[in-house]
């Protein structure tokens, strides 16, 4: 009986001494290995962006050139004036606005007579070259041996109008009614008597050439009853311009006839 109780003991202590001898086997082993370096974690500084510098567009100032209107010179039709030029003095107002007259008697009569180079001038009786007014044949002669422009004062038409006007004298230079003038050129012929508008004078006419201004040429010239021609055929040059739309011609009786 005892021996089996001591039996129990003695392997045991037999187990308990060899878990000891394993056991310090271990720690002799661990003891003689190099000491194990732990790994150390080192936190890096996280990486800093730093700004670079940007080109910055600085805005510069641009001039732009604008096209400047020029005032244009606009001519603006006048009304028809309160008070009427009267006969004595149509002459005299049209002629401080109109042209110096020429000082020469080659000049005196250029104004009346020349023509552009390719106006077509009528042929046959009715186209009498106007001559010196000291030469003429006729019983009629241009009355201050030259046309005078001005701008239409006569009717309300303004400048949608062109067109001949004036008068007729006798010898003693007093208004002369009922003469025929005849104003033509290769598109136009009208007759009308002296007398007829006396808003050019006592002994005034008027002939419309045309509804607008245009360069053009026209004729004047007075006209017995009978279709004899009186005086010279008077050449009248337009140049389309309205501040002389209307072209004053008149005539003065030079002898008998």
């Amino acid at each position: 009986m005892r021996r089996g109780p001591a039996r129990l003991y003695n392997i045991i202590s037999l187990i308990f001494a060899v878990l000891t001898v394993v056991w310090l086997v271990f720690v002799v082993i661990q003891l003689g290995q190099p000491p194990r370096v732990q790994p150390v974690s080192v936190a890096l500084p996280t990486t800093v962006v730093l700004p670079t510098s940007t080109d910055t567009l600085t805005p510069t100032r641009t001039f732009t050139a604008t096209a400047t209107p020029i005032p244009s010179a606009t001519f603006t039709a006048s009304a028809v004036p309160s008070a009427i030029p009267t006969l004595a003095n149509v002459e005299n107002t049209v002629a401080a606005i109109a042209s110096p007259a020429p000082t020469s008697a080659a000049g005196a009569t250029q104004q009346a007579t020349s023509a552009p180079a390719d106006a077509q001038v009528p042929t046959g009786p009715s186209a009498t070259p106007f001559v010196e007014q000291r030469d003429s044949p006729f019983p009629f002669i241009l009355r201050g041996e030259r046309v005078v422009f001005t701008t239409n004062f006569a009717n309300t038409a303004g400048c949608a109008w062109q067109g001949i006007g004036g008068q007729v004298f006798d010898i003693g230079d007093q208004p002369l009614a009922g003469i025929r003038v005849h104003v033509f050129n290769n598109d136009l012929e009208s007759f009308t008597e002296s007398g007829s508008n006396t808003l050019y004078g006592q002994s005034g006419f008027e002939v419309a050439v045309s509804s607008s201004n245009l360069i053009n040429t026209v004729f004047v010239e007075l006209q017995a009853s009978d279709g004899t021609i009186i005086s010279p055929t008077v050449q009248v040059d337009f140049t389309g311009d309205c501040a002389s739309n209307v072209a004053l011609v008149n005539f003065r009786q030079n002898r008998p006839y």
